[in-house]
């Protein structure tokens, strides 16, 4: 009697390996092969954000994550810098010619200033709680209490603020919000703000665009899929609403009980969303609403 044996796909194994960007040492991760999918992740955490999304999409995509400079592993050196160009520098060293991006808070911010830089290099974006540089939430007592944090350069206390501001959010309890989320959030931030050479302790070296690429969202024509948390702060929220009206191809998605790392939170979620965005084609309607 024969028996056919069906053989285990073995784990893709990510290649790690360190990019000097503008001055800098950035820790980056790449694995698998196909289109190319660049993960930014939010500046509160790391590119530990995308472990299941970096882990699921190997199978199927060219993936690549990094921590920016002054999170995670990477370096921080005192100088100017900008962080869609730094994105542009570890594209090169990892020889990625055009990618979709998918991206958190400031690596949304990020994305944005890159895809306007270098259209040509995006096939699409995903803006998970995008922020924008300047357009701080400063309206709950919650964020208000982690800008004073910021000034104070109180670690601890930005630490405990931040969880209160952005997994709570302004309408939740610490004990209504996901606790597995929660607690993996809190280790990422803690490392961060503790850091010497962290971003944060750092941030005015940083270089943004003139004109602000808010004003420009109508070039992005590529297509967009902008994701906020029900939970979030209301600025997040509204800057989501802004850009998926200011970006013609763009389709914006409410997540429920979901806060500003909503990937996180809401993982099963934000993963359907992300395996229709990235099957050829994506296909997007404008403004929709999971609810």
């Amino acid at each position: 009697m024969s028996r056919t044996q069906t053989r285990r796909k073995e784990p893709t194994v990510p290649h790690a390996r360190w990019v000097e960007a503008n001055g800098a040492h950035l820790h980056t991760e790449l694995a698998g092969q196909g289109d190319a999918i660049t993960m930014l992740h939010g500046f509160l955490v790391d590119s530990g954000q995308w472990d299941g999304e970096f882990a699921a999409f190997a199978d199927t995509h060219r993936v690549l994550r990094y921590d920016l400079r002054g999170f995670g592993r990477s370096s921080m050196p005192e100088q100017p810098f900008s962080h869609h160009q730094d994105l542009a520098a570890v594209l090169d060293a990892s020889g990625i010619q055009r990618t979709a991006l998918l991206t958190c808070s400031g690596g949304a911010a990020t994305a944005i200033d890159f895809a306007l830089e270098h259209p040509d290099r995006v096939s699409s974006l995903v803006l998970i709680g995008p922020g924008y540089w300047g357009r701080y939430a400063n309206s709950t007592p919650e964020a208000k209490d982690f800008l004073a944090a910021l000034q104070r350069n109180d670690g601890e206390a930005m630490l405990e603020s931040s969880l209160r501001a952005f997994v709570d959010g302004p309408r939740r309890l610490s004990v209504q919000s996901n606790p597995e989320a929660r607690a993996r959030i809190q280790a990422m931030s803690a490392w961060n703000f503790g850091r010497e050479d962290g971003y944060w302790r750092h941030a005015h070296w940083q270089r943004t665009p003139e004109p602000s690429s808010l004003d420009r969202l109508s070039e992005l024509r590529m297509p967009a899929l902008v994701i906020v948390g029900e939970e979030d702060q209301p600025e997040v929220i509204e800057l989501s609403l802004g850009l998926a009206d200011g970006m013609p191809n763009a389709h914006l998605v409410h997540v429920p009980d979901a806060g500003h790392h909503t990937n996180i939170e809401a993982p099963s979620v934000v993963m359907a969303l992300l395996r229709e965005a990235f099957a050829p084609p994506a296909a997007f309607n404008n403004n929709a609403s999971l609810d």
